[in-house]
């Protein structure tokens, strides 16, 4: 509701309006909603048990990020995927009551063309 109030009064007032305050105004409806959800919309406010950090080799690039995050977003138990490339890091939420299997995560994790270390880092939220 409140974007189109917002909406509405940059009609009513686009002819007073220069236009770069009016970009503002855009970028700001815009942009509001997607602080407030996220992009991934209700995966950032999902409830979950577990936060499990790999070390993942290969990343050079914050494009290697999303490509990784969206194979590992694929897998049922993952509530959220969230790489890293200049900390070479891969943070998996998962979702609660579900089991996290180190399998599924280095399966896709090769799909991505990167490689999965050894070591694992398991958090309690």
């Amino acid at each position: 509701m409140f974007t189109i109030y917002l909406v509405w009064i940059l009609l009513m007032n686009e002819r007073e309006m220069e236009m770069k305050e009016m970009k503002f105004w855009l970028v700001l409806i815009v942009m509001l909603p997607l602080s407030v959800y996220g992009q991934e919309g209700e995966k950032k406010l999902q409830v979950a048990e577990d936060t499990i950090t790999y070390t993942v080799y290969g990343m050079d690039c914050p494009g290697c990020e999303g490509g990784l995050e969206k194979q590992v977003n694929k897998i049922p138990w993952v509530g959220v995927a969230e790489a890293n490339w200049v900390k070479q890091q891969l943070k998996v939420v998962v979702k609660k009551d579900s089991a996290a299997n180190r399998d599924d995560i280095e399966f896709r994790v090769k799909k991505a063309n990167f490689t999965l270390a050894e070591d694992t880092k398991k958090k309690k939220q």
